[in-house]
C-alpha cells in the first residue's frame, strides 16, 4: 500500500499532464508547498555571472517585496544557495548543506535578511543538464521537516513542475519528448526498478547482473536522456511515457 507522500506525488505528476495555464500551474506547486509544510517557492533558470536573473524566472512564488529585492539587487551572485546549487545535482535542505560550503560574509548578511521573510530553512532542487543547463526549484519557509520519503518525493515532483513550467512558457512539449529517444529493454528495466527505490545493487541481484553493469546501464540512459542523476532520469524517462 502506498503512502500518504507517495499518493501525493502520483497524484500530482497526473494532474500535471493536464494543466494547461501557468495559473493552475501556480496553484497546484502551492499545494504541495503546503502539503510539505513549505511556505513560499520559485522555479528559475540560473543565470550566468554577468547576466540578471529576470528572464530566467519561470514561476515565481516568493513575497512580492523579497522578489523585488533580490532581483534590484542582484543577489542571485551572492545567494548561497545558488552558489550550493552549482555545486551539485543532488537536492538539498539549507541548513544540512550551507554549513559545508564557504559563505562569506556578504552570503551570510544575505540569508540573515531573509529571514525577515520567513525564509529561515529551505529545499532546493538543482536541475542540471549534460549539456550545461542549469536552474533551481526552491522552497523556503519559518522551519523544515522532510523526512527521506518526502525528500525523495519532492524531488521528483520539483523536476516535473519545472519540466512543465518550461513547456507552458515555451508553448510546446519538452524538446525530450518531441525526439525519439530509444531506450534498450534493459535500460527501461533497470529504471523501472530505480523508480521503485531500487539501489545498483539491490537491480543486480534482482536481475542477476552485476552492480557495475547496472550503473553502466543507468549511466547510458543518463546520457541518452539528458540528465545528470538517477532521480531525473526517472522523471524524464516516465514523461516521455517510455517506462511507466
Amino acid at each position: 500500500m502506498r503512502s500518504a507522500i507517495a499518493n501525493m506525488m502520483f497524484d500530482y505528476v497526473e494532474t500535471l499532464e493536464g494543466i494547461a495555464s501557468e495559473d493552475e500551474a501556480f496553484a497546484h506547486l502551492s499545494k504541495v508547498a503546503n502539503f510539505f509544510g513549505l511556505s513560499s517557492f520559485a522555479i528559475s533558470g540560473i543565470p550566468e555571472p554577468h547576466e540578471k536573473i529576470d528572464p530566467y524566472i519561470l514561476l515565481n512564488g516568493w513575497p512580492e517585496e523579497w522578489s523585488r529585492r533580490y532581483v534590484d539587487k542582484g543577489y542571485v551572485r551572492i545567494d548561497p544557495v545558488i552558489q550550493r546549487t552549482l555545486l551539485s545535482d543532488n537536492a538539498f535542505v539549507w541548513s544540512d548543506e550551507l554549513k559545508r560550503i564557504n559563505v562569506d560574509r556578504k552570503g551570510m548578511e544575505f540569508m540573515h535578511e531573509a529571514t525577515e521573510f520567513g525564509f529561515v530553512n529551505g529545499f532546493s532542487v538543482p536541475i542540471h543538464s549534460i549539456r550545461g543547463f542549469r536552474a533551481i526549484v526552491t522552497y523556503a519557509s519559518d522551519r523544515v521537516d522532510l523526512s527521506r520519503e518526502a525528500r525523495g518525493a519532492l524531488h521528483m515532483i520539483s523536476i516535473y513542475a519545472h519540466n512543465k513550467i518550461k513547456e507552458l512558457k515555451t508553448g510546446g512539449k519538452n524538446a525530450l519528448m518531441q525526439r525519439s529517444v530509444n531506450l534498450t529493454p534493459r535500460e527501461k528495466e533497470c529504471i523501472s526498478w530505480c523508480s521503485e527505490g531500487k539501489t545498483a545493487w539491490e537491480i543486480s541481484t534482482i536481475l542477476g547482473i552485476s552492480e557495475r553493469t547496472v550503473s553502466h546501464i543507468l549511466e547510458n540512459a543518463q546520457r541518452k536522456m539528458n540528465t545528470t542523476n538517477r532521480t531525473q532520469l526517472v522523471a524524464e524517462t516516465i514523461r516521455a511515457g517510455l517506462i511507466r
